[in-house]
């Protein structure tokens, strides 16, 4: 049982020599490693003999540290380490509600960068200083801007959690001061002529996956998920509600990335071959399985299928990402509206949320992703117009 709480004056006392300061003493409330509340003597130095020169001066001084105490105000601070409060509470409790690809990332950002520097650290010693050095030791330890700021990210989360807990009373990572970022590079655009190569270097089924992907923006695990019924090739959408991470499903990014979106001509075409040479085909098979029906794995394409399938035809470095990237930036060459740019993509912005598969696609928003499709396949004919999705569409709605 914890004492019942007493008034306390505190105790006042001189020290130094040259430089003589006013030194208070008092009693306080913490958290021990365990969670549960300890006592313990606080020492603070309220100033030079030379500010404060008479007692009456010191103990008004004292008295303002100490009146929170007294009337109970003040939170019980932590004498947990980091280490222990990351490892026992924020990652038991926290970490298993993030996303699977946020969870893989975030421990091995915690394991190299967070834990070997805070791990001894008492909580209630962390402040703001020791954050900012923190930052500059990792730059100077030539580590890239994204990385220190992943790392800084992912401390600061912590420490917030650790305030929401009642361990600390504020988050001495706030407000941290980063150096300007350098200006990245921009990533290669692979379309026309460099696009056809990179085709003739993959077999099928992958030959469609890049197809797909480069021709939609879809981000790779929105692709790897994706099941016959969220296709209409009649209409010519797709309705992108699940995601999957190394094998395992998840919700997509963020809510704004449960979308329906326009395919082009060529994509429909693409897709309906697919769909031919496949043998599942039920609504909920996967469009791109393994041989066991499961989902294939991203990490394993990149390494296996889809570098390789680069190097080969002299493109360097590509990734499943940089076709989001390329899929961008033909949009912005083709002077597309932002906000329909946003939609294709799934980033999060400010629009009505989408009506699961009864979306109707604007007109606008398919006409971007047809042209899109003409500069990422110029060697291909021109669907006749009437027989193009697009007016499929308007005819439908001029019946309905």
């Amino acid at each position: 049982m914890v004492a019942r709480r007493r008034y306390q004056a505190g105790c006042l006392f001189k020290r130094g020599k040259r430089r003589k300061v006013w030194v208070a003493r008092w009693r306080e409330d913490v958290l021990l490693e365990g969670g549960q509340l300890g006592r313990l003597h606080k020492s603070v130095v309220l100033g030079l003999i030379a500010d404060l020169p008479t007692r009456r001066d010191a103990l008004t001084k004292l008295e303002e540290h100490i009146r929170p105490v007294n009337q109970g105000t003040t939170r019980p601070e932590a004498m947990m380490s980091f280490g222990v409060f990351a490892e026992t509470q924020w990652s038991a409790l926290v970490l298993p509600t993030l996303k699977l690809s946020t969870q893989h990332g975030y421990k091995n950002v915690l394991n190299k960068h967070v834990l070997p520097y805070w791990r001894d650290w008492r909580l209630r010693d962390i402040g703001k200083l020791d954050v900012q050095q923190f930052v500059a030791d990792k730059f100077r330890q030539q580590a890239g801007w994204q990385t220190v700021r992943n790392a800084w990210t992912l401390l600061s989360g912590i420490l917030e959690t650790a305030v929401e807990y009642g361990y600390l009373t504020v988050n001495p990572a706030r407000g941290v001061k980063f150096p300007q970022q350098a200006e990245r590079e921009a990533p290669a655009i692979i379309a026309g002529d460099d696009f056809v190569k990179l085709l003739r270097e993959v077999d099928e089924p992958y030959k469609t996956m890049v197809e797909l992907i480069a021709a939609t923006g879809l981000r790779i695990g929105e692709l790897l998920a994706v099941r016959w019924r969220a296709w209409d090739l009649e209409i010519g959408t797709l309705a992108v509600r699940e995601s999957v991470y190394e094998g395992k499903f998840q919700r997509p990014k963020t809510s704004k990335s449960r979308r329906t979106i326009p395919l082009g001509p060529h994509t429909i075409a693409s897709l309906k071959g697919h769909r031919d040479r496949s043998t599942r085909k039920g609504d909920d098979a996967l469009v791109f399985p393994n041989k066991s029906g499961e989902p294939l794995r991203e990490s394993k394409l990149l390494e296996r299928v889809l570098q390789p399938a680069a190097e080969r035809a002299g493109l360097g470095r590509v990734t499943w990402h940089q076709f989001r990237h390329i899929h961008s930036s033909l949009l912005n060459d083709l002077r597309v509206p932002v906000k329909i740019a946003q939609e294709q993509l799934g980033h999060a912005s400010i629009q009505t949320t989408l009506n699961i598969y009864t979306h109707v696609v604007d007109a606008s928003h398919r006409a971007a992703i047809e042209s899109l499709e003409q500069r990422l396949f110029p060697t291909v004919p021109k669907s006749p117009k009437a027989d193009t999705p697009s007016e499929s569409l308007s005819t439908r709605k001029r019946a309905g």
